[in-house]
C-alpha cells in the first residue's frame, strides 16, 4: 500500500513537470525565432560609407564589390550571403546600398534586383529597411535613377511594412578662418 502511494506521488510529480516544461514545439518554435535584426551593408566600388544609416546596437556586416566585379554578380554575391552573414537568431532588418556613380543599365538592374531581393527575405517578419545612398556630389543622373529606384520599390512593398528611401548625404561644410588655413596648408 505504501509503494502504491509513493508511486501515485511520484506520478503526480512528473505530471506537475511535465505540464510545467515548454513542449518540443515550442522549445523548436522560440529557438527559430529570431532575437534581433542585423544591418547589411553592401558597399559598391568607389561608394562613399553610408554613415548614419548605419544603426548602432544591432549585428551589422559589410561586403565590398570587388576590383573588377560586375555588379549582377556583386548583388547575387551579397543576396546569397545574406543568411550566412549573421549569426542564429539574427535576420537581416536593413540594407545599406551604398551607391557608386555608375548609372547605366547593368548597375541599375543589378541595384534593382539587390533591393527586391533583399526586400522579400525582409517580408516575412513585416518589417524591414532599404537605404539607398550616394554621395553629396552625386551627378543627376544617379541621383534621378536611385530615386526613381527607391520610389517603385517602396510602392511595391509598402504593404508589407518595408521601408525604402534614398539619401544623397551631406557635405561638411569649411567653416571660417580655420577652413581658409586648411586650404592655404594644402596648397602650399
Amino acid at each position: 500500500m505504501r509503494k502504491d502511494r509513493r508511486r501515485e506521488s511520484i506520478k503526480k510529480a512528473a505530471s506537475a513537470a511535465r505540464a510545467t516544461q515548454p513542449t518540443a514545439a515550442a522549445l523548436s518554435q522560440s529557438a527559430s525565432s529570431p532575437s534581433s535584426s542585423g544591418t547589411l551593408i553592401a558597399m559598391e566600388l568607389g561608394a562613399e560609407w553610408p554613415g548614419e544609416h548605419v544603426a548602432a546596437g544591432n549585428e551589422k556586416r559589410v561586403l565590398t564589390q570587388h576590383e573588377g566585379e560586375a555588379p549582377a554578380v556583386f548583388a547575387e554575391r551579397v543576396f546569397s550571403s545574406i543568411d550566412a552573414l549573421f549569426g542564429r537568431g539574427v535576420e537581416l532588418g536593413t540594407l545599406a546600398l551604398a551607391c557608386n556613380e555608375r548609372s547605366d543599365s547593368a548597375a541599375d538592374d543589378a541595384r534593382k534586383s539587390l533591393v527586391g531581393l533583399a526586400l522579400g527575405a525582409m517580408a516575412s517578419r513585416r518589417a524591414g529597411k532599404v537605404y539607398l545612398t550616394a554621395s553629396a556630389r552625386s551627378s543627376g543622373r544617379i541621383r534621378h535613377s536611385l530615386s526613381a529606384l527607391a520610389l517603385a520599390a517602396s510602392a511595391e512593398w509598402q504593404s508589407a511594412g518595408l521601408e525604402v528611401s534614398v539619401d544623397f548625404g551631406r557635405e561638411a561644410p569649411l567653416a571660417g578662418r580655420d577652413a581658409l588655413n586648411a586650404l592655404n596648408a594644402r596648397v602650399a
